[in-house]
């Protein structure tokens, strides 16, 4: 006798996902500012780029039926491009690139170090005019089309477009990651277990204060008064930038490998245990004070390894370690399951400026780009 199996039904994520499968693990994900692409930097350096354009957008593919009024969005029928991607490794994957302009992005070159552009279309080629060799951090100061970027201890101002100097400072310790805060006049460098806290209009430091730990994520608050970093040694450190003082939240179950600010939610979420954690703004625990806490999510069995706060809503996406996703309301316990666990981690989650695309890369070489019809969300 031949058993038959029923077709699979296709879930919430194939039919509103594009997701491609590279040849190794995707490190870090990154939109531009204009939305219009995403760039992967692979584990051995290369560089994927994909159009965040979608010819079967799932707003084109919804239908409404007669008799009920239920929505329904009906499966691709095309193939997907195929990315572009770099024959040759030209991104070190240890060094976060930066956006670059509205269109392209910054990196450090596998080979020397020295700063690199890219093209939202996959074109690459060297800053020459870029004042240091050997880019140990970069990061992005769009309101006054700047960006900056260090080379051990030594950090430099330079003009977005074309890479001159403006100005270079020299720190006290050495810099492999730096944040600047949202309204763009300050930057948090770090390195050595130390921060600085620099001014990005001369470089000049407000303060340096003790930041333990390896550093894996680091986030301003919306009022740019609290700087905070998640660490691999299970503990996140807190910064009040106007006091020039850090405090050490410890005994995470595991590393904390991502932190946030939900402006929308007035909240501080991070990952690194088996819920996501997090505290009302501005009531931050610090010192001998508690905080507020907030409880996002359900709490589980699986830790939750990384998350990604929306950039316009009360919502962050959230990874576990067996490659779950899902979208959790901040400090309510309302959850979406987006993805079935794939046994596969995730190693970088982003949302695109406007909130509408979520991209998801993989340890075990895909790449997702999430679009979201404008209704799901209410």
């Amino acid at each position: 006798m031949t058993m038959h199996k029923p077709p699979q039904a296709m879930t919430l994520f194939d039919l509103i996902a594009r997701t491609w499968v590279l040849d190794t693990d995707v490190r870090h994900v990154l939109f531009n500012g204009a939305g219009t692409s995403v760039v992967a930097v692979l584990g051995d350096g290369r560089m994927a780029f994909f159009s965040v354009n979608d010819a079967e957008h799932p707003e084109s593919r919804v239908r409404v039926e007669a008799d009920t009024g239920r929505p329904s969005i009906r499966p691709r029928t095309k193939p997907l491009p195929l990315p572009v991607i770099s024959e040759e490794p030209v991104a070190r994957p240890d060094v976060q690139l930066c956006r670059l302009g509205e269109q392209g992005f910054a990196f450090s070159h596998a080979d020397s170090g020295a700063l690199w552009r890219a093209t939202g279309r996959g074109q690459t080629l060297r800053v020459s005019a870029a004042p240091i060799d050997a880019v140990t951090a970069l990061a992005a100061a769009p309101r006054n089309g700047r960006i900056l970027m260090a080379s051990g201890k030594v950090l430099v101002l330079a003009v977005a477009e074309g890479g001159a100097e403006i100005c270079n400072a020299t720190l006290p310790h050495e810099v492999s990651r730096i944040v600047v805060s949202p309204d763009g006049r300050m930057a948090g460098c770090w390195g050595g277990g130390q921060v600085s806290l620099v001014s990005t209009e001369d470089l000049s430091v407000r303060k340096t204060v003790d930041c333990d730990g390896q550093v894996s994520d680091m986030a301003w608050s919306p009022c740019a008064r609290w700087l905070v970093a998640g660490c691999e040694d299970k503990a996140m450190v807190l910064v009040d930038a106007q006091a020039g003082t850090s405090d050490r939240i410890v005994d995470f179950p595991a590393a904390v490998r991502t932190v946030g600010f939900s402006d929308k939610a007035r909240a501080m979420v991070a990952s690194g245990a088996f819920r996501v954690v997090g505290w009302d703004l501005p009531d931050l625990p610090f010192g001998e004070h508690e905080g507020t806490p907030i409880e996002t999510g359900k709490p589980g069995l699986t830790i939750v390894d990384r998350i990604a706060v929306h950039p316009k809503r009360d919502l962050c996406a959230v990874s576990y370690v067996n490659g779950l996703v899902m979208i959790c309301r901040i400090g309510h316990p309302d959850e979406m399951l987006l993805r079935e666990g794939t046994g596969a981690a995730v190693n970088a989650l982003a949302w695109s400026d406007d909130g509408a695309h979520l991209a998801i890369a993989g340890e075990d070489g895909s790449l997702s780009i999430t679009t979201f019809p404008k209704n799901m969300f209410k």
